[in-house]
């Protein structure tokens, strides 16, 4: 069975590309920053779409991110809410509404590739759970899938996902554990950037590309 017979919407909340990556500031350039969030959003638009995600929603950022989701196969909206987790809570239930069930991911995901979308899916058994991806460090998050009308909020943000975890045991709701390279390495500090560096020699030249 295909990601698309799920009805799986997949949504990518971004900034200007000119605020992102503020921790990197005294390393990089206005110019470099910006250009590394685009690659990075390029690369988990290209995973999602190899996945057969459809629809992909990014929301909020710029004219860049504008062009690129449109040119990469998504859609583009405006910024939906005040701050982060509403403007996620207003593209989920924009996805309920659908009859889709709604998946968040990080546009700073360099590594992703669709194997770690189908992944997990996989691990939310057809949309049936909601699944939850760690990120590497900082107790963050990195994906989330809820299925269609579960009553289950975003809570980005520092240690969210213990939050996350402690929200479905409050909703009393299945709750599914994707660890994936991909999906758990994002990049926010410099010392993301060497090490990821060592991994994949020339990538911050490639994601500025």
């Amino acid at each position: 069975m295909s990601n698309q017979e799920y009805s799986i919407a997949g949504i990518i909340p971004m900034k200007p590309l000119s605020e992102g990556k503020s921790r990197l500031a005294r390393d990089l350039t206005p110019e470099q920053r910006a250009g590394i969030s685009a690659g990075m959003l390029r690369r988990v638009l290209v995973a999602l779409r190899g996945a057969s995600i459809d629809p992909i929603w990014v929301v909020g950022g710029d004219e860049r991110v504008k062009n690129m989701a449109r040119n990469q196969g998504g859609m583009w909206f405006e910024e939906m809410g005040r701050n982060l987790n509403d403007t996620l809570s207003k593209a989920f239930d924009h996805a309920f509404e659908r009859d889709k069930a709604a998946l968040y991911i990080a546009g700073d995901l360099p590594f992703v590739k669709p194997s770690d979308i189908h992944s997990f899916i996989q691990a939310s058994r057809g949309a049936g759970n909601v699944t939850l991806a760690p990120a590497r460090r900082d107790g963050g998050t990195n994906a989330i899938l809820v299925p269609q009308g579960v009553p289950f909020k975003p809570e980005l943000g520092r240690r969210s996902f213990s939050k996350h975890l402690r929200q479905a045991a409050k909703l009393e709701t299945s709750v599914a554990i994707a660890y994936s390279p991909g999906l758990g390495m994002d990049l926010d500090v410099v010392d993301d950037l060497e090490s990821y560096q060592h991994i994949e020699p020339g990538l911050l030249e490639r994601l500025m590309k």
